[in-house]
């Protein structure tokens, strides 16, 4: 019941700001808005110089499963990150996906740890770029390194290799995205090969205003083989932040969030800067919340293009 109010709540929002028709476009796609939660896996595949400020709170669950059944842990999950995209035209860009600050708060069994999250960069490429149609497709290769703080679950293995595919339609008011793509380590003993896919539909009650829904999905296709405490006796992964390298990842192998939320934007064509979009979403597990590190998850975040 606590979840729908907040969905219900987060989407009243919205409809309570709403007013005016919508209004033309100053370039083709400018309209649309950049998804919002699972903010490393949920693509964008319009190619524009953007910087994307994010933090997301995250509660997990009072008890996890593991191989020694329920653990208690509870407490909570932050995480503060920098998105960069350098766009050398509307067809390819460069991109700095994940980056960011950890801040681990479990209440019980697990030590408080803060630390940097692993970087990851690549490119982005339109296969497909219709304005007239208002349809794009893109493809993007992100390498992620490890260079992160192994005492918040980052820096182990030697990296992977997460290619995608995404699309972009508009109808009307409304917009379409999806992302399907997969995650490959390098090392598949201290990480999990996983696929994953994001859905997100919104609709522009105004020029400025866009409620929108999204739903993410991660399954396990190979468990890792990682030695450290948590990864050997835990029955599930770690979701889009976190890879663990599971030791018993398929015993659970499926994670599905719901997000609702809105985007609005606060500034149009101001300078150099084109647009500047402010999201917020509310997210939930629709898979068993004890199999994974995701109670609930808000997320905030500041869009600027140029």
């Amino acid at each position: 019941m606590k979840r729908l109010t907040a969905v219900f709540l987060t989407l009243s929002i919205c409809f309570a700001l709403a007013g005016t028709a919508l209004a033309g476009d100053d370039k083709p796609f400018s309209r649309f808005i950049h998804p919002l939660s699972n903010p490393v896996y949920n693509i964008d595949p319009r190619n524009e110089t953007t910087i994307r400020v994010i933090h997301a709170h995250q509660k997990m669950p009072e008890h996890i499963r593991t191989i020694l059944g329920k653990v208690k842990l509870d407490g909570d999950l932050a995480v503060s990150a920098l998105q960069l995209t350098y766009a050398f035209n509307e067809r390819f860009s460069l991109v700095a996906e994940k980056t960011g600050y950890i801040n681990f708060n479990p209440d019980y069994t697990l030590e408080d740890q803060t630390g940097w999250g692993d970087y990851g960069a690549g490119i982005k490429y339109a296969f497909i770029y219709d304005p007239e149609n208002e349809f794009i497709l893109s493809g993007r290769l992100l390498v992620e390194m490890t260079q992160g703080s192994r005492n918040t679950f980052q820096g182990n293995g030697e990296g992977n290799f997460a290619p995608s595919l995404s699309f972009l339609k508009g109808m009307g008011k409304w917009q379409f995205n999806g992302t399907i793509g997969g995650i490959l380590p390098i090392d598949g003993d201290d990480e999990s090969m996983m696929i994953y896919d994001s859905w997100h539909v919104s609709y522009a009650v105004t020029p400025k205003l866009f409620p929108l829904l999204e739903l993410n999905h991660f399954a396990v296709i190979d468990e890792g083989d990682h030695d450290e405490l948590v990864a050997s006796i835990v029955e599930f992964e770690g979701g889009d932040l976190i890879n663990l390298g599971s030791q018993h990842g398929k015993k659970n192998k499926h994670i599905v969030t719901l997000a609702a939320g809105f985007r609005y934007r606060l500034l149009e064509n101001v300078g150099f800067i084109q647009n500047v979009d402010m999201g917020v979403s509310y997210e939930f597990p629709l898979t068993d919340k004890n199999k994974n590190l995701m109670r609930d998850r808000w997320t905030f975040d500041l869009v600027v293009y140029f």
